[in-house]
């Protein structure tokens, strides 16, 4: 008798039929990489830290002086709510950066950024409910926010960050129909990808906005503190006085994206909301602990070297921009921090055309559509700068903005 090969692959995968209507609803959207592009010659698609700027050697000693301390501790089930010296360094960090108070029992940690947003949706947001998020926004968040199913209201961003003027314009329009949103999802410092940060007169506008229509806001700062220049601002969570702020924050950008270490930051009586879907005796005790011994030492000092890196690198890759794109039409964002250049492509750029011309140069860029929930950005790409040293940001910044001319429709 003959069996068929194991090795043939169905059209159809045979688990397609058992997935959970969870899961049906971010099925085919893009999950992305966790890993810079192996083709890609200029790495400026994905947000991927420097990995020159990781602190090798303090992260080794760090994770010695740790086990000569804390010994068997550090290899067992830790507290469920997080590594406690870690949520007080998190709370050191606010108040050395942001002049923001919080105490380690409005900490929860989380599997980085990432897993700590889908907390908070997943603890709020039912199928059906009403969620208002930032045009554009990350496309990570995008996912996340997608595979729990409510509708996705828009509001755009300009240079104060988000428009508060549209976000009443939908909280009414929900209050109209008898319903109310559930949460707004905001990036309040280099918005990602667009780049502003939100002004202090939107930051009180959309807090008060969220008292007056009974909702709850989840913003989200995973770049803060890599400010090259400009005003450091205060926090919603700072300005809220109803418990209406979770805040969400990662070391991923500041010490290594692998260490997969993030928080939410909430009222301490939202916290069990979070707790019960987090499983497995807290979240990464040994890691949790390697970078709180690294930090305590080094945090104020790290992150100012990370400054100089990141804006050198910023300033690099705009040079070759503007270099070339001088008076194309084409508009160039001037972050004051994080890792990101969003452009909007001079009229007459073909997408398809400059898609095709940026592989040839092997340049890796993410197209504007990935960032917007209801469809278009096609006029819109996003670069980041972090990855590449300065030298290539610069060069590949070049190599781009001349696809970009050659793709403009004759």
């Amino acid at each position: 008798m003959r069996y068929a090969s194991r090795m043939t692959t169905p059209s159809v995968p045979p688990f397609e039929s058992l997935l959970s209507d969870r899961a049906r609803i971010g099925w085919g959207f893009p999950v992305g990489t966790a890993r810079p592009t192996v083709d890609a010659l200029y790495e400026f698609g994905g947000g991927y830290p420097d990995p020159a700027s990781f602190p090798y050697e303090g992260m080794v000693d760090a994770t010695a002086r740790m086990m000569q301390a804390e010994g068997a501790a550090a290899m067992t089930y830790g507290e469920p709510q997080g590594y406690r010296p870690l949520r007080e360094l998190v709370c050191e960090k606010y108040a050395k950066f942001e002049n923001m108070q919080a105490a380690p029992e409005n900490i929860i940690v989380a599997n980085g950024s990432g897993n700590a947003l889908a907390l908070a949706f997943s603890a709020f947001v039912d199928p059906g409910d009403a969620v208002i998020a930032e045009a554009p926004t990350f496309s990570g968040s995008l996912n996340t926010i997608r595979r729990h199913g409510p509708q996705i209201l828009d509001a755009p961003v300009d240079d104060e960050g988000i428009v508060t003027d549209v976000v009443r314009v939908r909280l009414e329009a929900l209050r109209a129909e008898g319903r109310r949103c559930k949460l707004i999802y905001t990036i309040v410092n280099f918005q990602n990808p667009a780049g502003p940060s939100q002004s202090l007169r939107r930051r009180e506008e959309l807090v008060a906005l969220a008292g007056e229509f009974d909702t709850l806001i989840l913003e989200d700062d995973a770049y803060g503190e890599l400010r090259f220049e400009g005003e450091t601002l205060p926090p919603l969570y700072a300005l809220d006085r109803e418990g209406r702020v979770i805040r969400a924050g990662t070391l991923s950008k500041i010490l290594g994206a692998g260490v997969r270490l993030g928080w939410l930051c909430a009222p301490r009586e939202m916290i069990p909301a979070f707790q019960g879907f987090l499983f497995g005796g807290g979240v990464s005790p040994f890691m949790s602990r390697v970078a709180t011994y690294y930090l305590r030492d080094h945090m104020v000092e790290h992150v100012h070297r990370l400054i100089d890196v990141y804006r050198a690198k910023r300033d690099a890759m705009l040079r070759g921009l503007d270099e070339v794109l001088a008076g194309s039409g084409a508009q160039i964002s001037r972050p004051e921090g994080g890792f990101f250049v969003w452009i909007r492509l001079p009229a007459g750029t073909d997408p398809r055309r400059l898609a095709e011309l940026a592989t040839q140069a092997r340049v890796q860029y993410t197209p504007g559509p990935a960032f917007f929930a209801s469809g278009g950005g096609e006029p819109f790409i996003r670069l980041a700068f972090s990855y590449e040293p300065p030298e290539k940001c610069y060069e590949g910044a070049r190599l781009l903005a001349r696809a970009i001319l050659a793709a403009r429709r004759t």
